[in-house]
């Protein structure tokens, strides 16, 4: 049986700057996320222009999308799928902090026990270091 191929970063770029853009589309990711619910909450108030301000949102959404593809699409240039993908699942945790933060949303147990187990995956996964030797 062959062994996997194995990509390690440092054969990507000598520096470690690019996580930055696997950070950043997922805080854009996040974001979208976040405002889809602003979006759905403000329905039918309209700005001082007439239009409806969650089509204004959907807008800013849609454009945070775009960005979003661009970033990740650039991560993807120095970090292989297998170590970028799971940083994704992060997201969640954002929106779990934001939706008790700024929507006052409740918690469970199970939403808290369910967000460690994916951040101590996706830690364990960063800390491999045939990543970042």
């Amino acid at each position: 049986m062959q062994a996997p191929i194995r990509f390690p970063l440092k054969d990507y770029t000598h520096s470690k700057i690019h996580l930055h853009f696997l950070v950043l589309s997922i805080l854009i990711q996040a974001f979208g996320a976040i405002c889809t619910k602003y979006a759905a909450e403000s329905s039918s108030s309209a700005t001082p222009i007439g239009i409806p301000s969650y089509l204004i949102i959907y807008v800013i959404i849609l454009g945070g999308m775009g960005l979003q593809v661009i970033v990740w699409q650039y991560a993807l240039k120095f970090y292989p799928l297998s170590f970028a993908y799971p940083f994704r699942s992060l997201v969640s945790f954002i929106v779990l902090v934001a939706a008790v933060l700024l929507f006052h949303e409740s918690v469970s147990v199970l939403n808290i026990g369910g967000l460690t187990v994916i951040t101590v995956g996706v830690f364990f996964l960063a800390r491999d270091k045939e990543f970042f030797s």
